[in-house]
């Protein structure tokens, strides 16, 4: 680059030169837009440049460490940095005052008038190496000036480049927790169905679970309804074919009347004469008849000592003579006495009201009690009490006594009939009972156990066998039995009155000693007062005994025990224990039920048996319902 003119001779081309500043004051700092050096077209260009495009994210290099680069949009074949530095002092000679000064004084030149007598080649070469020396150091100051600004914009550069690094990294850090708080909002929201999955599953099972239980006893209803049918149908026919018999009976015997009446004229007229041969038939006849009373009797007294062996049967033998002893010496001769039969009906029907009326409250309990011990005391010279008890001897008033054989006839009748129909009506009929015992009655106790065991020998519990030449009416009567009852009427009949005898041996005693308004007996004393039978001890030998060599197989043992433990099992727990009563149950269930041993007179009559055993060994222990009074 040349500012000397082609032809140093010529004066006028040193003044052609174009400076575009003629004067401080004048100065424009406007770039020429025809500029003829190549300076000035590099002035030029920088100034035409766009600051913009220097400020574009896409001409920064984000890198984290301290280097950094501006990337031209440009080609490379763009100003060089000297038009660079042209450009940034004019931009500073238009932002600021202060820079118009520096850059007039920079592009300012002094212009050189030729002297006269001054040789123009001579003048002309100071004039160039003045311009040279002064444009070297314009060139070095320039250079400095733009290392400088270069130095603060590269600065200014770093800062912004590393501003727009921060922003990327926050965004980046935005977008990746975002990532991650949807992850765990569908993390969250799959974990939320699985476990209402869990849950419906959960109430599916449940709901199988009881579908499959209702089955199961919606079978085992239908299957006992359907044993009680058959065992309904089976009665049904048993008492039709019964009837029938009796009816061929009843019509063969009047037949055989029919022909009675034919022959006997035929054997009034043979009897004359066959009068020696029927005398002699007669002889014959005693002799024969005082043999077969002979081996009765021996037979009578080998089963009498056999029966001596069995306990139960002994005692039922005991009790059954005691019965008959009441009958011959008290119950025949008040019947036998009109008048004073008469004398005691208006007390046996308020005796026969009472117990009828009577509920399960203290009240209607004490009430009737009294109402019976004044009805009794009225046939005694004295009111009897636990020092000096009214006892079952020769020596008893007999209407006394015969009210007391009233008394326990209309208990027994009561047990048969509400009793057996409603469990719980046991309880205040037995709480009577012992009021009168602790009052003084203890006749009352071998009187009512006597009945007992005449109209259901099962309170022994006893079932007496058929003796020889024993008629079939007999019999029936021994065991309890009607002679038109059925096996199922029978049973039922039966548990009524075993329910009483149960509710009997529960019942409390403390409950009942306040409420009789005499002195409370000594242990002693009711010993006395109560006999053996009636005691709760008897509990447990009632158990044993049925439970014993033959008895599970006869027909109402399974119904008699299923009474027997809803009645007397809450006390015998009380009393023996948990543990002992659960061998009970255990062997009953295992033995009885599972080997069959208890047979029952139907197939509902062991399932009875067998809800109740479970409920127990699961440990529902209940209290009786109606055993606390109100």
């Amino acid at each position: 680059m040349r500012f000397a003119l082609e032809d140093s001779s010529d004066d006028e081309s040193i003044s052609s030169l174009d400076y575009s500043i003629s004067s401080d004051d004048e100065a424009d700092l406007t770039p020429s837009r025809n500029p003829r050096s190549t300076l000035g077209r590099n002035i030029l260009s920088a100034y035409e440049t766009s600051e913009d495009e220097l400020n574009s994210e896409d001409e920064v290099n984000l890198g984290l460490d301290d280097e950094w680069d501006i990337v031209k949009t440009k080609a490379r074949e763009g100003p060089s940095w000297r038009e660079k530095r042209e450009k940034v002092v004019k931009k500073d000679i238009k932002g600021k005052g202060v820079a118009r000064s520096k850059i007039t004084s920079t592009l300012s030149y002094k212009v050189f008038t030729p002297k006269k007598n001054i040789p123009i080649s001579s003048k002309s070469e100071d004039l160039t190496d003045e311009r040279e020396d002064q444009y070297d150091l314009w060139l070095k100051t320039a250079d400095q000036e733009a290392w400088r600004d270069g130095q603060k914009q590269a600065t200014e550069r770093r800062g912004q480049i590393r501003s727009i690094a921060s922003n990327a990294r926050a965004r980046l850090q935005s977008q990746e927790q975002d990532r991650l708080a949807k992850e765990a909002e569908e993390l969250r929201m799959m974990m939320e169905g699985m476990t209402m999955k869990l849950h419906k599953e959960g109430e599916e099972l449940e709901r199988q679970f009881k579908e499959r239980e209702k089955k199961l006893w919606d079978d085992i209803d239908a299957a006992i309804k359907e044993v009680e049918r058959r065992e309904a149908d089976l009665a049904a026919a048993t008492m039709a074919a019964v009837q029938r018999q009796k009816a061929e009976e009843e019509a063969r015997r009047a037949q055989a009347e029919k022909l009675a009446l034919a022959h006997k004229a035929e054997e009034d007229r043979k009897a004359r004469e066959q009068a020696e041969k029927e005398k002699q038939a007669q002889i014959a006849k005693e002799q024969e008849e005082r043999r077969q009373l002979a081996e009765k009797e021996q037979e009578e007294v080998q089963a009498k000592v056999a029966a001596e062996k069995d306990r139960a049967g002994g005692e039922w033998r005991t009790w059954v003579e005691k019965q008959r002893w009441m009958k011959i010496n008290v119950i025949e001769p008040v019947k036998g006495d009109r008048s004073t039969k008469t004398s005691l009906r208006a007390g046996m029907r308020l005796m026969t009201r009472g117990l009828g009326q009577v509920v399960n409250t203290q009240e209607s309990i004490v009430r009737v009690t009294n109402d019976l011990h004044a009805i009794l005391i009225e046939q005694l010279p004295a009111p009897p009490s636990p020092a000096s008890p009214v006892i079952l001897n020769e020596d008893i008033p007999k209407t006394y006594a015969y009210l007391l054989s009233h008394l326990s006839k209309a208990l027994i009748k009561q047990a048969e009939s509400e009793v057996n129909a409603k469990a719980d009506a046991a309880f205040p009929l037995a709480r009577i009972v012992f009021g009168l015992i602790l009052r003084g009655h203890a006749a009352l106790g071998e009187v009512l156990f006597a009945r007992f065991v005449k109209k259901c020998p099962w309170v022994v519990p006893y079932y007496p066998s058929r003796q020889t030449n024993q008629s079939r009416e007999e019999y029936e009567k021994s065991t309890g039995r009607g002679s038109d009852e059925s096996l199922a009427e029978y049973i039922s009949r039966m548990a009524g009155i075993c329910t009483l005898y149960f509710a009997i041996l529960q019942t409390p005693l403390s409950s009942l000693i306040p409420t009789t308004s005499v002195q409370p007996p000594t242990p002693t004393q009711l010993e006395t007062l109560i006999v053996p039978p009636l005691r709760f001890p008897s509990a447990w030998t009632w158990l044993a005994l049925a439970l014993k060599d033959t008895f599970p197989v006869l027909p109402p043992i399974a119904h008699l025990i299923s009474t027997w433990i809803e009645i007397v099992a809450h006390e015998a727990v009380n009393r023996y224990g948990k543990g002992q009563m659960g061998k009970i149950w255990e062997a009953i269930e295992r033995e009885g039920l599972g080997e069959g041993k208890i047979k029952g007179d139907s197939e509902a009559a062991r399932q009875r048996l067998k809800l109740v055993l479970e409920k127990w060994r699961r440990g529902e222990v209940e209290v009786p319902k109606g055993r606390v009074w109100e």
